[in-house]
């Protein structure tokens, strides 16, 4: 990547910075919140993966597009509404969705809206952040797809006209990688916040409530840009990042195996919202005490953890995609030099 561009990367990180210092507001971690997880992840991929991805200018480019999503914000009524919900999902104590459970939605965002106007909801209601965080890996996964064919062919095609062009697709492609995984970075981190994976989102709300717990609709923002501008660092949410883990290679991840992944991601999430209120409740966030970092330290650490996770799976399993829609081909038989590429460029 030119000097000229890493140069802009560097200039939106501080930017970033600087917005989290002043205390801007944003609804799904603030923008240092965002930063630091996808920085970290960025900053964490093995050397497994393509080597574009772990440049400086790489790195930097996925951290500091992890604010873009909430950037986009009040763009217009029709992405407003068709486009929020996609950032938080309303699960309850019992881990269902209105009705629907979490570790067996259906496989499409279609089918999920459908069966929850049954119940008299809908996505738009609920949230649909699972579909978000699935089929944004999905996009992923076909992007890394078509650029371990385009890098292939760049090295390996039969004319040098046929190579230049398959260079060009590479560069290309690599821009999309880097520009798909930030972004959608945004919505792995959205759920590593716990207020974005419960019905109590915004203060306990009309719920059975023995404890106590706030009803104050300042509880979100003091949580995820408050505390988190206050108190938290990159090194101390470094800390507890957890090591790489990936399921192994054993041919095309299933529509089902990456759900399934998802769910345990987000129960995971949802199990920590009680300690979250009674945080709170002791005035942890409001005055930084030890238990209130380490906790946003631990919920960080979660989102990049599973960013990084996900990045990764998606890398692996690109290798088992099919590509073309005239010609389908699989990707392995490609880069085996076992089948000719047929695309067209």
């Amino acid at each position: 990547m030119k000097v000229s561009t890493v140069k802009r990367s560097l200039t939106a990180a501080l930017v970033i910075f600087a917005l989290a210092a002043n205390g801007a507001s944003a609804l799904a971690w603030g923008p240092k919140g965002h930063y630091i997880v996808n920085h970290l992840a960025a900053a964490s991929l093995p050397a497994t993966l393509p080597s574009f991805m772990r440049t400086t200018s790489g790195v930097y480019e996925i951290a500091h597009l992890g604010i873009e999503l909430d950037r986009q914000k009040g763009a217009g009524k029709a992405w407003d509404a068709a486009n929020d919900p996609g950032h938080y999902v309303d699960l309850g104590d019992d881990n269902t969705i209105f009705g629907l459970s979490l570790s067996a939605l259906p496989p499409t965002q279609e089918a999920y809206d459908t069966a929850l106007r049954s119940r008299g909801y809908d996505q738009y209601k609920a949230g649909y952040l699972p579909y978000s965080i699935v089929e944004g890996w999905q996009q992923l996964r076909m992007d890394f797809a078509y650029w371990r064919v385009d890098a292939y062919e760049s090295a390996h095609a039969p004319t040098g006209i046929i190579r230049a062009k398959a260079t060009l697709r590479r560069n290309l492609d690599e821009a999309l990688v880097l520009r798909d995984a930030g972004v959608w970075g945004h919505y792995v981190a959205d759920a590593s916040q716990p207020l974005h994976i419960s019905v109590h989102f915004n203060g306990w709300g009309k719920y059975p409530n023995p404890h106590g717990y706030t009803n104050s609709t300042h509880v979100h923002d003091l949580f995820e840009t408050e505390a988190v501008n206050r108190d938290i660092t990159e090194a101390l949410v470094a800390k507890v990042l957890a090591p790489l883990e990936v399921p192994t290679d054993t041919g095309l991840v299933s529509e089902t195996e990456t759900m399934n992944a998802v769910a345990r991601y987000l129960l995971g999430s949802n199990a920590t919202v009680t300690k979250l209120y009674s945080i709170d409740k002791a005035g942890g966030f409001t005055h930084g005490s030890s238990e209130a970092r380490t906790f946003l330290a631990q919920r960080l650490a979660y989102g990049a953890g599973e960013l990084r996770n996900l990045i990764v799976w998606a890398w692996q399993d690109s290798i088992n995609q099919t590509i073309g829609d005239d010609f389908p081909q699989r990707v392995r038989d490609i880069v085996n030099g076992s089948a000719p590429y047929k695309g067209t460029y």
